[in-house]
This record gives structure tokens, sequence and C-alpha cells, in this order.
């Protein structure tokens, strides 16, 4: 057992050139695991869903799950807090995440009838995405300690537009295989060669993260219940925690019904979709060198700021997308979405780390993007209870409705909390 103990626990501190062979370790299994996680959350599962006979409401339901699992993120400083080697816990839980979520796409060999079939779906999508729900702030955590000093803005946007190229070139694939088997009458075989192609991406994540040389947090102590409230208590970190809360709000409203919403009601075929992936991971590239240097130079709160504008007028331009339209506004509109989505994540997750004190990070970074999650779920739920209701009354029109609720919610938020974020550079 020397091996196991050498790879989870080894005795000695990582030397320098471990960490630096850990970073680039950790910028492939980034991409690898971008290519699951976009398979598992956008148009390929709104899709399946819709092959097993999913309602439109059923599909938003589902496309919640991964914000509901972001509230266990609550549970993660009791795990995390009180251990100095996070590696064997991180390990084990996107294992669990990753292959539940890559069996997903397998339902239909064990349970042929598709109103079953469904609820099994619901069931290991939810096991899926609690995992990652846990697991996050380690990972985030792990990944921000092995970041070199001075230079995280550069380092996190290498791993970002690595994720991008190799998720961008996947799902192109993949969408024009799945579009092959629908055209030929048989989708479900195009969705079972999915599920396949996730389980060997699940394997390779494993081994890359394995891999991984972490440098143990030096740090450690039992979290208590009542150290939960510690980030709302504390006056520094009580601006980016309102603005989070408060901007779950619209990523809750109008995310759920995107993917279902381009594939039923504007008509996008799945080539279509990774077709303009491609173009989007290049302005995503580019947009993530710049948003990087941007914040190293300017500070990560004017990052969050400007892709949030650009982020929440896209939510606004989906609510004018006509389906005569789509092929044309569509792209544009994702494009955009792309350059931001980067920056936006990357200054997010860095102001948090920065504003947060040494001994508690990962419970301030759990505590924020739960309560964040909270928030988008709560209204998640609302938009799935509300959504059939105006179907019946505006058709089409319904889920229009919802994306101009959730950018005048958005846009507010920006403009009251937006400003009071702290600026602190990488």
């Amino acid at each position: 057992m020397d091996w196991f103990r050498n790879l989870f626990f080894p005795p000695q501190l990582p030397t320098e050139r471990q960490l630096a062979a850990g970073r680039h370790a950790l910028i492939t299994e980034g991409a690898v695991a971008a290519v699951i996680y976009s398979i598992g959350t956008g148009n390929f599962l709104a899709g399946y869903l819709s092959q097993l006979g999913a309602s439109i409401s059923f599909c938003a339901l589902v496309a919640m799950i991964p914000q509901l699992g972001c509230v266990l993120q609550f549970l993660s400083p009791f795990l995390f807090e009180r251990i100095h080697h996070r590696k064997l816990s991180i390990w084990l839980l996107c294992v669990v995440y990753r292959f539940a979520l890559a069996v997903v796409f397998l339902v239909p060999l064990a349970v042929p009838r598709a109103e079953h079939a469904r609820w099994v779906v619901l069931a290991l999508y939810t096991l899926s995405f609690f995992a990652a729900g846990l697991v996050t702030p380690g990972l985030q955590h792990l990944t921000l300690g092995l970041a070199p000093e001075g230079a995280r803005g550069a380092f996190f946007a290498r791993k970002d537009i690595a994720a991008v190229c190799v998720n961008s070139a996947a799902t192109l694939v993949l969408g024009r295989l799945l579009d092959r088997f629908t055209r030929g009458g048989d989708p479900g075989t195009g969705y079972l060669v999915i599920g396949l192609v996730c389980g060997a991406l699940a394997i390779l994540d494993a081994v890359l993260l394995a891999l991984v040389h972490e440098n143990p947090v030096d740090f450690v102590c039992k979290v208590r219940p009542a150290d939960i409230l510690q980030p709302v208590r504390d006056k520094t970190c009580r601006p980016m925690l309102l603005y989070a809360v408060l901007g779950g709000l619209p990523g809750g409203l109008s995310t759920p019904f995107l993917a279902v919403y381009e594939l039923r009601v504007l008509g996008l075929s799945h080539s279509f979709i990774t077709t303009v992936g491609v173009v989007s991971a290049v302005v995503g590239m580019a947009g993530s060198w710049y948003w990087g240097r941007l914040a190293d130079a300017a500070g990560w709160r004017r990052v969050i700021r400007l892709t949030a504008a650009i982020n929440l007028s896209c939510t606004l331009g989906w609510a004018l997308v006509r389906p005569a339209w789509a092929p044309f506004t569509a792209p544009v509109l994702l494009v955009a979405t792309a350059a931001c989505t980067g920056g936006s994540s990357i200054a997010s997750m860095n102001l948090q780390f920065a504003a947060s004190p040494a001994h508690a990070k990962t419970t301030y970074i759990g505590v924020t993007s739960a309560s964040a999650s909270i928030s988008a779920c709560l209204m998640a739920t609302l938009g799935t209870w509300i959504q059939p209701r105006l179907e019946a009354v505006l058709g089409n029109a319904s889920i229009p409705c919802l994306f101009l609720t959730a950018a005048v919610l958005g846009f507010a938020n920006l403009a009251v909390n937006g400003r009071r974020l702290p600026n602190t550079k990488s």
C-alpha cells in the first residue's frame, strides 16, 4: 500500500517541480472535466430528456439540479477544513460525480421504459451533482493553492483556454455524430455512444486528478455549525456574499430553460449549436486571456462588473430572439456569452479567495457558492411552476418572459451591489 500512501498522503512536501507538474495535470484534467460537464448540462442532456418524452418543465427541473447540488457546499467546510491532505476526499467525490453523470446516458440499457428511465436519470443526476457540490470548494482550494502567486490570472486563463479548446472540439464531433443517428431514426443509439464516451473520459479524469501533487494545507480546524455564519458577519466578505446571492436569482430563472429553448422553440440542431461552439471557443480563449490580464492589472471587481453586464445583455437578447432570426442572432448571443463566461467565473472565485481569511477559505467559498445556489434553486423552482402556466396563455413566448424578468433582476443587482464589491488584484 506504499503506492497508495505516496499518492494521497506523501510523507514529504512536494517540490517545486512536482507542483509545476500538478499545475499541468490540473489544466489537462480541467479540459477533460469540461467535456463531461458540457455534455451533462447542455443541449445533449435536453435532447436526451426529450428523447425520453420529458416535458419542458421536467427538463428545467433536471437542469436546476446542478444549482441544487451546490447547496451542499455548506457542508464542505466540515469535511475539508479539518484535514491537511484533502486530495483523497476530493478524488473520491470527483469519481462519483463524473461516473454517475456518464451513467445517466446509459440508463435505457437497464430501464427500457421511458417513463421509468426519466426518474432513474433524475436520481443519478442528483447523486452526481450532490457529489459535485460537496467537492467543489475543496477542489477549488486545491487548484488555487497550486496557482502561482502573482500570476493567478494568467494561470487560470491558460486553464480555461485548454478547457474551451478540448470541449469545443469534442462537443462538435459528438453533436454531428448525434445528429447523424437522429437523421437515421436511431437517436437512442447516439446517446448510448455519448454515455460510453463520457465513461471513458471519467476514467481519464480520475487518473489525471490522482497524479496531481497536492500542496497540503498548513492550518486546519474543526468547523462548528456557528462558523457557517462567519462570512455573513464579516464586513469585508458581506458585499460579495450579497451580490452572489442576488445574482443567483436571474441565473435560476433563465439558465434551466436555455438549452431546451434552443432545441424545441428555436429549432436549432445539435450540429448547429456545437458548430457555433467552435467559434465561441476561439472567442472564449481570447476572452479568458483578456480578462485574466485585466484582472492582474485592474482587479477582479472590474472583470466581474464588465462580464456581468455583457452576460445580462445576452439574457435580454434571448428574450427577443424569434425562430426565424435564430440562425443569425443565436450565434451572436452564444459567442458573446462564451467570451465572458471564463472571465466571470475566474474573477468571482479569485475575489472570494482574496477576500477570505487564510484559515477559513473553504468555509467562505463554500458558504458564498451555496447561498447563491439556494437563491438560484428557489428561483428555478418558481420558474418551473410558472412556465407551464404561462405557456397555457402565451405559448412559446412563456420562456422569453422568464428571460426578460431575469435580465431586469440581474441589472438591478449589478447597479446596486456590483459597485460595492471589494477591488482586489491577483
